[in-house]
């Protein structure tokens, strides 16, 4: 059987989101699996699981940092343990090592900084795509609306013709009866 993209909608869905999902489509589209609310619903969903990728990130980048401060705190209780029998050589390398974790922790602290304002700005991006297909798809909902009502007068104006019509040729007809019977009339009396 072809895979059609709501398929892909529902894969790991609930059977009750899956009921869900497939009578929201037959409203919509009366029961096309390939329309344009699956799609937009599966576009949806994908942007809002690359969404939910963001805070592990984040957590993932915040244990990479507290375990780079971990092994510094070791290695400066290390060269602490040992300051009385180092010399002043040792002191120029614990400062060096120092230095060099305070600018790793400070890269990795610029590098979290950036990756979160890069996810407030994808949020924005999908909030702001978001709002635009609610804004298209109310729009289309409102012109099938204007459509079917314009629709629904020309039907009426149609069938008030076609009655119109029809009246008139009954009329006719009657008439044509009528003249019909007055000249049968007329003729049998002469």
């Amino acid at each position: 059987m072809k895979e059609t993209d709501l398929d892909h909608l529902c894969v790991g869905a609930t059977p009750d989101e899956i009921r869900h999902i497939y009578k929201m489509v037959n409203e919509w589209g009366n029961g096309d699996p390939n329309s344009f609310p699956v799609q937009l619903a599966l576009l949806t969903k994908a942007q809002w699981r690359a969404a939910a990728l963001i805070p592990n990130t984040i957590k993932d980048s915040g244990k990479l940092i507290e375990k780079h401060l971990a092994e510094c705190r070791q290695q400066c209780a290390a060269i602490v343990k040992n300051l009385s029998t180092v010399t002043d050589d040792s002191a120029a390398e614990l400062k060096s090592i120092v230095k060099m974790h305070t600018e790793a922790v400070n890269k990795i602290s610029v590098s979290c900084r950036n990756q979160l304002w890069e996810t407030e700005e994808a949020a924005k991006r999908i909030i702001g795509q978001l709002n635009n297909g609610f804004s298209e798809w109310k729009k289309a909902k409102d012109d099938f609306a204007a459509e079917r009502q314009k629709l629904e007068t020309e039907r009426k104006e149609l069938a008030a013709r076609i009655q119109l019509r029809d009246s008139i040729y009954v009329g006719f007809i009657f008439f044509g009866a009528i003249a019909f019977g007055m000249l049968l009339e007329y003729y049998l009396r002469n």
